[in-house]
């Protein structure tokens, strides 16, 4: 770019590097924290039972709903706004100390009630045991915020990467004492104080100012519509989760937890990697809708490429994969996990349609959405829930798929493009799926031919759809890769005329 360059194709230019730097960042964390992650839970699933993570997983939903219902929107609406002053910020700060401080309170004394409501009596330590992580979770918004304006990811991302540790040295520390059955709680709670820690920690915004009428004017409508969408989003992200529990009993929990888990480790890392970044990126393009289609059709056609394959991989493999990793005695996930397959890679596909959402200032439709996703739940698993997990999870994946049709179909039309744009821009990465699938039943095919067993069939069923892929997306992935460390300044050139 010579110095005449136009000012928006300067911006544009260093946009993109932030953004790519930012994925960077979120890449290496990823890396660090799913290499801590896999390690801690292969080993506390052959340690632990499927009860075990059953109660877990509604542990982790009480303190995510905890953290929405006590952070009302506060740090995407100091991302969105574009002009952001000490007063915005004091405001934030100090809504979110006095809802942290009553909610934890509150917290404490309702757990007995939780853990009655769920049929879990252990429930009511795990409750009282992150009562402190989420308020520090509630003192940390204002730094958040500003860390995620200032697309400072490498300082988000070390903060997970720090809280997955911490939650693997306390759930390992716990594993082979007494306390065993606390080491998943205990863990969550150490991952979230960790966290909140590092977060105030790298970037302190104390307040510099008493709360104004006038900046809370500023932010409520923005605010108070993204905590509606996130209150109603998370429920219906979790309700599956707590009628399985709370109709089937934990260990039935334990057996979905897993086969949601697995597929959608990749989209969720995804979503860590690059999915979080394009809000604050599509916020900084929401005025210019040329350019906020393309860079929204260009991330869904790369999520295509990964998402599918994976989930057609996992759902051929479910059983050799489960078994391998966690053990036989996990292997009913096997069933539940095929079942789900299609419809989370559809959910895997609306990654970044929040991002539109917001950037266009339309985070009603997370609510309309989320709404309707809700009451599709509770008629599902509620209406099936006498014909076992393997029923739900086959209605579930239609659940999900509708859902995430209707969601896309929204996304596009905000951009200005139509749904068959979107359905050019995967058609790559079906192409993959089907290449993929067809390896991992060919090297599932030969593992048995040869007799393989444990580790080895893993060798078996990975490399060659890792070779399909890579041979296919090879010479984007070296793009990225070089963009992302400077290694190549053409690097982006190729990336977009790829």
């Amino acid at each position: 770019m010579n110095a005449a360059a136009p000012a928006g194709e300067q911006s544009a230019s260093g946009l993109g590097r932030k953004f790519t730097r930012s994925v960077r960042d979120n890449v290496l964390a990823e890396c660090a924290i799913q290499g801590v992650r896999l390690c801690a839970m292969v080993v506390l699933a052959r340690a632990l039972g499927a009860a075990e993570f059953g109660l877990f997983r509604v542990l982790l939903v009480v303190s995510m709903f905890s953290s929405i219902l006590l952070q009302p929107g506060l740090i995407e609406a100091l991302v969105q706004r574009k002009q952001v002053n000490a007063g915005h910020e004091s405001t934030c700060w100090w809504i979110s100390v006095a809802l942290g401080i009553a909610g934890a309170g509150m917290l404490y004394a309702a757990a007995p009630a939780i853990a009655w409501l769920m049929a879990m009596p252990a429930l009511t330590g795990g409750v009282r045991l992150i009562c402190i992580p989420v308020l520090l979770d509630c003192l940390s918004v204002s730094s958040n915020a500003y860390l995620q304006r200032e697309l400072r990811f490498g300082t988000l991302a070390a903060a997970d990467v720090s809280a997955e540790a911490a939650f693997l040295v306390i759930a390992l520390s716990l594993l082979w004492t007494r306390m065993a059955p606390w080491s998943l709680m205990a863990g969550l709670a150490a991952r979230v104080a960790t966290r909140a820690i590092i977060l105030i920690v790298a970037a302190p915004r104390p307040p510099r100012a008493w709360p104004t009428i006038a900046a809370v004017r500023d932010l409520r409508r923005f605010a108070a519509t993204v905590w509606g969408g996130s209150l109603i989003g998370m429920l219906s992200a979790n309700a599956d989760f707590l009628l399985i529990g709370r109709l089937l009993g934990a260990s039935a929990l334990g057996f979905y937890m897993l086969a949601w888990d697995l597929l959608r480790f990749v989209p969720d890392r995804l979503y860590k990697v690059a999915g979080r970044v394009t809000f604050p990126a599509f916020c900084l393009l929401q005025d210019d809708q040329q350019e906020l289609a393309q860079a929204y059709r260009d991330f869904f056609a790369y999520i295509a490429k990964v998402v599918l394959p994976v989930a057609a991989c996992a759902a051929v493999a479910a059983p050799d994969l489960i078994g391998t990793i966690y053990g036989a005695r996990w292997l009913p996930a096997a069933q539940p996990l095929r079942l789900l397959a299609v419809g989370l890679a559809l959910v895997g596909l609306r990654t970044g349609i929040g991002s539109v959402y917001y950037a266009k200032a339309r985070p009603a439709i997370d609510i309309y959405l989320h709404s309707a996703r809700l009451v599709m739940i509770i008629a599902v698993v509620c209406g099936l829930s006498r014909n076992g997990l393997g029923a739900i999870s086959a209605a579930m994946s239609g659940v999900e798929g509708l859902i995430s049709i209707a969601g896309l179909l929204f996304a596009s039309t905000l951009v200005g493009l139509a749904l068959r744009d979107l359905t050019a821009a995967a058609l790559p990465g079906l192409w993959q799926a089907l290449g993929c699938a067809l390896a991992t039943a060919a090297g599932k095919a030969l593992a048995l031919l040869c007799g393989a067993a444990g580790p080895a069939v893993l060798a078996f069923i990975a490399i060659p759809p890792a070779a399909v892929f890579l041979w296919i997306e090879g010479a984007t992935l070296r793009a990225m890769v070089a963009g992302a460390f400077d290694l190549n300044r053409a690097a982006g050139a190729e990336l977009s005329g790829s």
